[in-house]
């Protein structure tokens, strides 16, 4: 079961961060799940997000209704850039389900999109040792009111999201 977590001082989020900012961290223990403790750190942002969590993408389509007609970014107009090398080769650029890479290391991966309201980054870090977990990290750095409007508007979606892949993607086999 995932949990609110604080940002590991030595994710690579760390150094994006500013006062100001929003940021949230989420996390869920990886123990019995060597799979996921020995994947790729790309695969397992894919596992992450590409969970099949049903009412989440019906809140994506909803979102994205809304949010055309005011010039925002659409999962659709994200997805169409998806396309590049296998995971484990993708590099700064190159996507991961729709969000660009930004970072890329052995235990973590830092993703995210800047658009004229907000710029996001979310850290997916895996912890491994004694006590293995994922921690999800998200950090928007909000240009304008509409910015701030919108994070709040999208906060209580964002936070069951954020919890819902994370137990799912612990949950489920890595496909």
């Amino acid at each position: 079961m995932s949990r609110v977590d604080t940002l590991l001082q030595d994710s690579i989020l760390a150094d994006y961060f500013a006062p100001g900012d929003f940021m949230d961290t989420f996390s869920a223990s990886l123990k019995g799940r060597d799979d996921l403790l020995n994947a790729d750190i790309r695969v397992l942002a894919d596992h992450i997000l590409n969970g099949d969590v049903a009412w989440m993408n019906a809140l994506l389509s909803a979102r994205d209704r809304v949010v055309r007609p005011l010039g925002l970014k659409t999962t659709d107009d994200l997805l169409l850039e998806q396309s590049g090398p296998p995971l484990e080769d993708r590099q700064p650029g190159d996507r991961v389900v729709f969000f660009k890479i930004y970072q890329v290391s052995e235990n973590e991966i830092l993703l995210g999109e800047d658009d004229w309201h907000q710029d996001f980054r979310l850290s997916i870090y895996r912890k491994q040792g004694e006590n293995p977990r994922v921690y999800a990290s998200t950090c928007c750095k909000r240009h304008n009111i509409f910015g701030h409007v919108y994070l709040a508007l999208i906060m209580p979606f964002h936070k069951k999201i954020a919890s819902s892949v994370l137990d799912n993607a612990v949950e489920t086999k890595l496909h």
